[in-house]
């Protein structure tokens, strides 16, 4: 099979120049529209990173405006609470904060220990907003005695001094009003005119509200969003098995790795940008973005092939026509080509029925007047000639025919002649001999007896001797004769 389409394609000048002619178009397609797409990828990348930039931008915006509005909450209760320090006041204080602001899930204001005397080591006013489904009821509650002073969200703005936001935490303590759901608090240290620590102010976020916030980040239909905290660990991420127990860098797949890594020290040290890896055995983008109130980092992972989704279907479509078309071109190459060198598929043909000895049967003039059509009547007049010249060859071969046949007659009747000639001078040869070894013989004996013989037998002699004599003269003419006739027949034969 192989074979048969080589030699259909050697043998078909037709299909050789149709296909050579899509072949280089289909090489200045294939550099024309590379260098379109190549131009179109990248603008489509640069559309993604503005678009998923964008969508980073709007969301820290916004996470930053709740956390601003919560930060301005807490150092307005850390300011004023001072000058109203009654343990009913601050029941109050942290409500009236979670009902005016419905952003926050708590709001918790703890004293030194045994800032108030009568009330124990322990003082620690909790207000917690009840954020299940088809609920949004407040609880207020002086939490019961346990360690406070040890909690994160205490004992860090006890230590730095300042006010601070802290990573996110379990708030479940037994025996006490606790949040489902992990928390992030901002806390703020409350001091005295003195400027002493006398307690810490927080107000809580829950987790679930910046999962939220950070899931909705969806560019494209595919994409997720993850948001690490300071050493790295998952505050958000799709697989909620993965929360606050894996970190970025443990989650990498070993292909990538080294990318995952140079991604996280990037988004820990508070840097921007987007990185190319493999995330689930897939190309993906990377974006992100630091919160820099937090130290915390937002990203949002974009599948390539979401982002490249209409370039691809696009790119599809376009080698789906290019190729129709160049099939199609092919086809239209092959019929004009083939309609423009049919003339010298006749001529092919008919070179080999002159080959083959065939010289009558011209083809019909040609009434195109480019290369073709001129060689084609050139050929015609070619054939004629030939032909001409082959009748004349024939004729000329015929007569040659012809006079080497007479020549063989005349030389078969010389031969013939000869012989006769021979035989004939044999028989005049013996015919002339006789007679003249009569007279011979007859000499002899009149020189050697003429003075002994009698008349009758010198007249007998001379008699014979005149008859052998006549004898001969008779030859002679024969001879004679017979030469005249042919002398005569040669020239007949000479003038023929």
């Amino acid at each position: 099979m192989t074979f048969r389409l080589l030699r259909n394609f050697r043998e078909h000048l037709s299909l050789r120049l149709g296909i050579i002619i899509v072949l280089i178009i289909t090489v200045a397609f294939a550099l024309i529209f590379g260098i379109l797409f190549y131009r179109c990828k990248r603008y489509i990348q640069r559309v993604a990173i503005a678009r998923a930039t964008q969508l980073l931008d709007n969301t820290v915006v916004r996470i930053n405006g709740i956390m601003e509005e919560t930060e301005l909450v807490t150092k307005h209760l850390a300011q004023t609470t001072p000058h109203h320090l009654h343990p009913d006041s601050l029941l109050v204080f942290t409500r009236r904060a979670i009902v005016e602001n419905p952003f926050l899930t708590g709001m918790a204001i703890s004293m030194e220990p045994n800032f108030f005397p009568d009330k124990g080591r322990y003082y620690s006013a909790y207000s917690l907003r009840d954020r299940t489904p088809g609920s949004d009821s407040i609880t207020t509650v002086r939490e019961g005695p346990f360690e406070y002073f040890e909690a994160v969200w205490y004992k860090t703005p006890h230590t730095l001094g300042t006010a601070c936001w802290v990573d996110a935490y379990d708030d479940y303590n037994e025996g006490t009003l606790s949040s489902p759901d992990y928390l992030t608090s901002y806390c703020c240290p409350m001091r005295d005119d003195e400027g002493r620590f006398i307690g810490s102010v927080t107000a809580s976020l829950t987790l679930k509200w910046l999962s939220q916030t950070v899931s909705a980040l969806k560019p494209y239909p595919n994409s997720s969003a993850i948001m690490v905290g300071r050493n790295g660990v998952y505050l958000v991420h799709p697989d909620t098995a993965k929360l606050y127990h894996e970190t970025i860098f443990s989650d990498a797949a070993p292909e990538a790795q080294r990318d995952i890594n140079r991604l996280g020290k990037s988004m820990l040290a508070g840097h921007s940008g987007m990185t190319m890896t493999i995330v689930d055995d897939r190309d993906a983008f990377i974006f992100y973005t630091p919160l820099e109130r937090t130290g915390w980092s937002i990203a949002i992972v974009c599948p390539a092939s979401d982002i490249f989704a209409r370039y691809n279907r696009l790119f599809a479509n376009v080698i789906v026509i290019i190729a129709t078309g160049l099939l199609l071109l092919l086809l239209v190459c092959y019929q004009i080509v083939r309609r423009a060198i049919q003339p010298l598929h006749l001529l092919d043909e008919q070179a080999r029925r002159i080959a083959d000895g065939v010289f009558d049967e011209p083809l019909p003039p040609s009434p195109r007047h480019d290369s073709v059509g001129r060689l084609t009547n050139s050929f015609i007049l070619m054939q004629q000639s030939l032909a001409t010249t082959v009748n004349d060859i024939r004729r000329v071969n015929e007569e040659l025919e012809q006079h080497n046949d007479e020549l063989a007659n005349a030389t078969q009747l010389k031969q013939e002649t000869n012989r006769r000639k021979a035989d004939f001078i044999h028989y005049m040869y013996h015919e002339i001999r006789t007679p003249l070894n009569i007279i011979s013989g007859f000499v002899q004996v009149l020189t050697a007896n003429r003075h002994s013989l009698e008349s009758d037998e010198v007249d007998d002699i001379t008699t014979r001797m005149l008859e052998s004599a006549d004898n001969i003269s008779r030859l002679t003419r024969q001879l004679e004769e017979t030469a005249k006739k042919s002398e005569s027949a040669s020239l007949v034969k000479s003038e023929q």
